[in-house]
C-alpha cells in the first residue's frame, strides 16, 4: 500500500510540474506572437515561426500527457456540439475580419491581409464542417 502512496504522489508532483510546463510554454507562445508582428526580416521571422510551432507542439504533447494522468483521454475526442461552436467563432471570426478589411479599405494592404485571413477561415470552416461529419459517420 506504501508504495501506492508513493506512486499516487509522484504522479500528482508529475501533473503539477507539468502544469507548470503547459502554462510557460502558453506564455511562451504569447511573447512570439506578440514579438511576429513587429519583425521584419525574413530570417528572425522564420525562426520565431519555428519557435511557435514547436511551441504548439510541446503545449499539445504536455496537454496529452497530462489528461491521462487524469483519466480524461476521453475528453480529446471531438464532439458534435463542440465542432458546432468552433464553426460558429470560425463564422464570427470571418465576418468581423471582412467588416475590419472594409472599414480599412483605404489601406489596400491591410484590407488585402484581412480578406486573406477571412479566407483561411472559410477555409477552416469547411475543415470543421467536414469533421463534423466524420464524426457523425463514426458512430
Amino acid at each position: 500500500m506504501d508504495s501506492r502512496i508513493q506512486q499516487l504522489e509522484r504522479k500528482q508532483k508529475l501533473y503539477l510540474m507539468l502544469r507548470e510546463q503547459h502554462d510557460a510554454e502558453v506564455k511562451e507562445l504569447m511573447h512570439y506572437m506578440s514579438v511576429l508582428t513587429n519583425v521584419e526580416n525574413n530570417l528572425v521571422r522564420s525562426y520565431i515561426h519555428t519557435l511557435l510551432t514547436d511551441g504548439l507542439r510541446h503545449v499539445e504533447y504536455i496537454a496529452r500527457i497530462m489528461a491521462d494522468i487524469e483519466g480524461a483521454t476521453g475528453s480529446y475526442h471531438f464532439t458534435k456540439k463542440g465542432i458546432a461552436e468552433s464553426i460558429e467563432d470560425e463564422k464570427n471570426s470571418r465576418d468581423i475580419l471582412l467588416k475590419c478589411a472594409e472599414l480599412a479599405s483605404e489601406d489596400i494592404e491591410t484590407a488585402a491581409i484581412l480578406k486573406s485571413i477571412s479566407v483561411d477561415e472559410e477555409h477552416h470552416i469547411k475543415i470543421l464542417e467536414h469533421l463534423s461529419e466524420l464524426v457523425e459517420a463514426s458512430k
